[in-house]
């Protein structure tokens, strides 16, 4: 049953920006913009979605395509996934050797119960680039998605690699982000569809579950949950530039620290990458204009009056810089650096085979001796010393997310749940220390006066016994 596998770079832009994109992939006019109509089918309980595959008809003109694409894990700007795609004769789908693995994965009765779930309706445009070392092909496609009565307006720009260097598709991603703003786009037309019809307007998204393969390589490992921090920051980044959702910022800054913790977390694989201290700066430059915001929104709730309503005009400052950084040039950039580096960068060819339980196992085992080592004696730190704890805490509670779905026995799952629980309850104790440390000097850097900081002794003491705490649970690995 032969297959192609299709790798394709996908970017979003404003509607209003197509000619001037179109003009600079190209001086002279492309092939007239083609009107496609596509319809995505599932059964009413979505078991095609469940299943790992989507299955599309599209519609040009009197011509109908099939295709059927594996989902394949979630991704950040670059997709890749197997595909099987023949013409059909009209516009309901076709089941036969060309159609894939559906028929085997869903069986005839949920095949009879396949009905249309959405349709997407674009203009697209199309060009060929080639040079010396590569061919891609370029699809610029600006209409909207339809499920039921809901709508949302679609417009982005699709590099598919055909042969040759695939770092030339991000060169040329990055020029035309010189003329017009790209961002990073890290869901499919299919996945667009699904999630219009179950929620059109979130305020923002959690970091989702990661499904690792045990039986992988820890450098696959270590890519998947890159994009999967990746995707996190832009949904909510998505958000943020629409509507502006403190929660959604509260999510972004989540997504930047775990990215920052997982190049952490995983350094013995990345090697001598220069191209990694590079990237980090600029991760730690565009978390540190989102925590300003946070800091204040924390110090707004323990002053009132005319202190408060400074707060909420110096808030109102910070969070449209912080908006204004979002939108920038140099944030779109840092997207598309990190899915390049992450597809094509050094550290691929440096770091070797490497199995991931073996390497998952030592770096939960490093993690874990670290903060022991570090927090004995916890009540007694300074807010320095408690500082580098509070970030050893997260940096484990960040890998023991990462690398959950590797532990799935009942037992390993218990120990899980007791490990987590724990060291959720220390990492509580921590941040409020550290907020009784961050809000006096940022009161003091604005000029606002704030009650004095409450005794902290009895939660110094908390938070070291939360320590000893995690300190005697079994580790789940």
């Amino acid at each position: 049953m032969a297959h192609m596998l299709e790798l394709e770079l996908k970017l979003e832009f404003e509607p209003g920006d197509r000619p001037r994109l179109e003009a600079a992939i190209a001086p002279k006019p492309g092939a007239r913009p083609r009107h496609l109509v596509t319809t995505y089918f599932d059964t009413p309980s979505r078991d095609l979605l469940k299943a790992g595959y989507t299955l599309r008809v599209r519609q040009s003109g009197k011509r109908h395509v099939q295709t059927v694409k594996a989902v394949g894990a979630a991704s950040a700007g670059l997709f890749e996934r197997p595909e099987w795609e023949h013409p059909i004769a009209g516009e309901q789908p076709l089941f036969d050797a060309r159609s894939g693995p559906i028929v085997r994965a869903m069986g005839a009765r949920k095949l009879a119960r396949l009905r249309p779930a959405f349709v997407t309706d674009v203009r697209r445009r199309t060009f060929r680039v080639a040079g010396a070392d590569s061919d891609m092909e370029i699809a610029v496609d600006v209409g909207e998605i339809r499920s039921g009565e809901l709508c949302e307006p679609l417009s982005e720009i699709e590099f598919e690699h055909r042969s040759g260097s695939i770092g030339q598709m991000f060169d040329l991603a990055r020029r035309l982000n010189e003329v017009v703003p790209l961002r990073l786009g890290v869901r499919s037309k299919s996945e667009r569809g699904y999630c219009l019809g179950a929620d059109p307007h979130p305020h923002a998204f959690k970091a989702e579950p990661l499904s690792l393969d045990r039986d992988g390589d820890a450098c696959d490992a270590f890519c998947a949950i890159a994009q999967a921090c990746i995707r996190h920051f832009r949904l909510n980044e998505a958000v943020l530039l629409r509507s502006g959702d403190v929660e959604a910022l509260h999510q972004a800054r989540v997504a930047l620290r775990r990215l920052r913790s997982a190049f952490s977390i995983c350094k013995p694989l990345l090697g001598d990458d220069g191209k990694l201290a590079l990237l980090n700066a600029e991760l730690r430059w565009l978390a540190a204009e989102l925590g300003e915001v946070r800091n204040i929104d924390v110090l707004i709730d323990h002053v009132d009056g005319e202190a408060r309503d400074m707060l909420r005009e110096i808030r109102d400052r910070a969070f449209a810089r912080a908006q204004a950084e979002l939108a920038s040039a140099r944030t779109r950039l840092l997207m598309i650096d990190l899915a390049e580096w992450l597809a094509v960068g050094a550290w691929r060819t440096t770091a070797g085979d490497c199995d991931l339980m073996r390497f998952a196992g030592a770096r939960l085992d490093r993690l874990r001796k670290r903060l022991d080592h570090d927090g004995k004696g916890l009540a007694a730190l300074d807010a320095p010393q408690r500082h580098k704890v509070r970030i050893e805490a997260k940096k484990l509670r960040y890998a023991a997310e990462f690398f959950a779905s590797l532990y799935v026995s009942d037992k390993a799952r218990q120990r899980r749940r007791r490990f987590v629980a724990r060291l959720e309850k220390l990492q509580t104790f921590l941040g409020t220390l550290n907020d009784r440390v961050v809000g006096p000097e940022l009161a003091v850097r604005h000029g606002i006066e704030i009650p004095p900081a409450k005794k902290s002794r009895r939660l110094r003491a908390s938070a070291e016994q939360a320590h000893a705490s995690l300190m005697r649970a079994r580790p789940f690995w």
